[in-house]
């Protein structure tokens, strides 16, 4: 079973010069928590799959409490606390995309995706 968030957004202060670490940013996260055999499948219990709302306030609290120089880290973060909180979890992808980064460009957002499995 494959649990899928979609463009989860919050304000955070991450960001390479010390200024966008002050000013902060906009940020968006999609992710893909594979947690193998769901037995909420058949027996329809919340006690038997991820909690949503569980899963994105890890999402939320790690990119608005912490501070990271880049993205990289942030992603790893995220992923590396999804795969500790929900022990039936199997792998997490996690895209996390800044939007308007601060650059002489116009683009929509620039991100990264990592993809993480309890195997390594």
């Amino acid at each position: 079973m494959t649990i899928v968030f979609t463009h989860l957004e919050f304000y955070g202060y991450h960001g390479v010069p010390d200024a966008e670490q002050e000013v902060g940013h906009r940020y968006r996260v999609s992710a893909r928590l594979e947690q193998g055999e769901c037995k909420a499948e058949t027996s329809d219990q919340i006690s038997e799959t991820i909690d949503y709302a569980a899963a994105a306030k890890v999402i939320v609290e790690l990119g608005t409490g912490t501070q990271f120089r880049t993205l990289e880290r942030l992603a790893r973060e995220m992923a590396d606390e999804m795969l500790r909180v929900f022990a039936s979890l199997s792998a997490v992808e996690i895209s996390v995309s800044k939007i308007a980064p601060p650059m002489p460009f116009i683009l929509e957002s620039v991100g990264v995706t990592l993809s993480i499995s309890r195997k390594g």
